[in-house]
């Protein structure tokens, strides 16, 4: 835990995610489960790699909750992730028609969510990035930074 002028962060420590201190074993982080976050996930999913999800709000797609009653402009068939509509297709997922025009809410609670809980514990509330740096260095331009894991620092909710 350290302070910084976004308040007090905590380090995550992704080694203990994934039980091992081999970087190559370390997830790939999304920052964000919101439709772009997810549908990151949803492609990382398919092919294997490990991931986490990091969401500051205190659900899924925060954003989009604070205007879930409006009305997208664009049909379902363009706002649902090919990778993620595969996903939930084999979690027995049904798609809306995909020419209706769907709410914020709707996007959340018809596509959002599902896909959110497939992924488990891999999605993260709560935990705003405050910070990224490479493991030991601070300084843009040093020789080596580039062969080790990245230092997510999460600013404490209190």
């Amino acid at each position: 835990m350290s302070n910084s002028c976004c308040g007090t962060t905590t380090a995550l420590e992704l080694e203990q995610i994934v039980h091992g201190p081999d970087a190559e074993g370390l997830p790939v982080v999304v920052i964000g489960a919101g439709p772009v976050g997810l549908a990151a996930a949803a492609h990382l999913a398919e092919r294997g790699l490990p991931f986490l999800v990091l969401e500051a709000g205190e659900q899924i797609a925060a954003s989009i909750a604070r205007w879930g009653h409006v009305r997208v402009f664009s049909p379902w068939k363009y706002n649902i992730d090919a990778a993620a509509r595969r996903l939930l297709h084999t979690d027995g997922w049904s798609a809306p028609d995909d020419e209706w025009l769907p709410t914020g809410a709707e996007l959340i609670t018809d596509y959002l969510a599902p896909l959110a809980k497939l992924f488990g514990e891999r999605v993260r509330l709560r935990a705003k990035v405050a910070a990224i740096s490479r493991e030991g260095y601070d300084r843009v331009r040093t020789n080596g930074r580039q062969d080790v894991p990245f230092l997510i620092r999460l600013q404490d909710s209190e």
